[in-house]
């Protein structure tokens, strides 16, 4: 999470994930416990959880409608129900992704309401994540307890010590 032009580490312990042999379900183990993830069985899965495009578009949901929650009761606005629906399209050429995100509400809502409400759901965190630039920094290990970021492998170069060294100092 960002705060005020200050990088911050979002999580005190890595999410960590499982994957266990001939099994196409993930174990995610996370600060208060586990989640499995799943593809669908016309991919293999047994579709006993999300699949893993589903959980990045859950949380999307799941920020969105806390972020409203929150502003909502700040206000002391009487909007008690809210629904959010959102699905994805990928483009391949040029490869291109477009999430669509609706949101309506069970009482009628004002027209300045309705206006602070999408400057809200646009900015909630994650649609904020989405929308940034995400580097992914990638590296393996011998080593499962080696913590997010850090492994043998590639060989370390001055840009990625740094980003490593930036990311340890905050643990």
């Amino acid at each position: 999470m960002i705060r005020k032009k200050e990088t911050v580490r979002l999580f005190a312990k890595d999410i960590t994930g499982d994957l266990v042999k001939d099994r196409q379900e993930v174990t995610i183990n996370w600060r208060a416990g586990q989640l499995v993830l799943d593809e669908p069985s016309f991919n293999g899965g047994k579709d006993i959880g999300p699949d893993p495009f589903t959980a990045v578009l859950s949380g999307l949901v799941g920020c969105t409608l806390t972020t409203l929650r929150m502003y909502i009761q700040k206000k002391g606005w009487d909007i008690t129900d809210i629904h959010c629906s959102v699905n994805m399209l990928q483009k391949t050429e040029p490869f291109k992704t477009s999430i669509f995100r609706t949101l309506s509400f069970g009482q009628p809502v004002t027209e300045g309401q309705k206006e602070r409400l999408l400057w809200v759901a646009k900015n909630c965190p994650v649609a904020k994540l989405l929308q940034g630039e995400i580097v992914i920094d990638t590296h393996l290990s011998d080593d499962a307890a080696v913590s997010a970021g850090a492994g043998n492998y590639p060989p370390a170069d001055a840009e990625s010590n740094q980003a490593t060294e930036n990311y340890s100092s905050q643990l």
